[in-house]
């Protein structure tokens, strides 16, 4: 297991910079790229998404590919870099943050209710379940939850219903966290895969506990 405790250029937002698969990981900022690589264990990919680091806003995706909304591909020709590594499918939504809207790992996804309309596009792109929730009763999955094919974390007001319906489509256990010394959006604060993961130092011992043992490490 790796643990890579940094800061982007000052931000500890870390999970908006990119995110991680058990065979690549996409950010935003070339100039953390090898330790990242060291951390995780797989190949890191660079690239900016309109002329911004914070990529994982616009996209996410798991071991077979990446889904962002057609604007990118409308208005950005970085997007041509992605696709030299991994598939990429674009999202006709009027909603371009789908890496708030979107929560998935290799087994299933959960979508925001925001954009259920397009949960068959999604299942026939990436060959896997869907269900749509809220977490604690909002409508950004993909940052008020955060998961790997090994465990997945989420807002401390997860509701049990949410949380059944996680776990039967993600298919790993599911429990809640804060990150960076208190918030309530670990999607925003963590880049990770089965191998390890990335976090800021303003994350606390607690917290750091409680990402090691939901994430599946202390088995490792």
């Amino acid at each position: 297991m790796g643990i890579l405790r940094t800061r982007f250029d000052g931000d500890i937002n870390l999970g908006l910079h990119g995110f991680a698969t058990d065979k690549y990981c996409l950010i935003g900022n070339v100039r953390y790229a090898d330790k990242v690589k060291d951390t995780l264990k797989v190949p890191v990919h660079c690239t900016t998404l309109l002329e911004m680091d914070l990529i994982r806003i616009f996209c996410t995706g798991n071991s077979s590919g990446v889904v962002m909304p057609s604007l990118i591909e409308d208005f950005d020709d970085s997007v041509d870099a992605v696709k030299k590594h991994v598939d990429v499918h674009f999202l006709r939504t009027n909603f371009s943050s789908l890496g708030n809207l979107i929560l998935l790992n290799d087994n299933g996804i959960i979508v925001s209710p925001l954009i259920k309309r397009h949960s068959r596009d999604l299942e026939r792109f990436f060959g896997l379940p869907s269900a749509y929730t809220t977490i604690a009763g909002l409508n950004l999955p993909g940052s008020l939850g955060f998961a790997t094919n090994k465990g997945c974390l989420a807002h401390p007001k997860l509701k049990e219903r949410e949380k059944k319906i996680i776990e039967s489509v993600l298919k790993v256990n599911v429990d809640i966290t804060t990150v960076n010394f208190g918030s309530q959006y670990p999607g925003a604060g963590i880049i990770a895969n089965s191998n390890g993961y990335v976090v800021s130092d303003e994350c606390s011992g607690p917290e750091l506990g409680r990402i090691t043992d939901v994430l599946g490490f202390l088995d490792s």
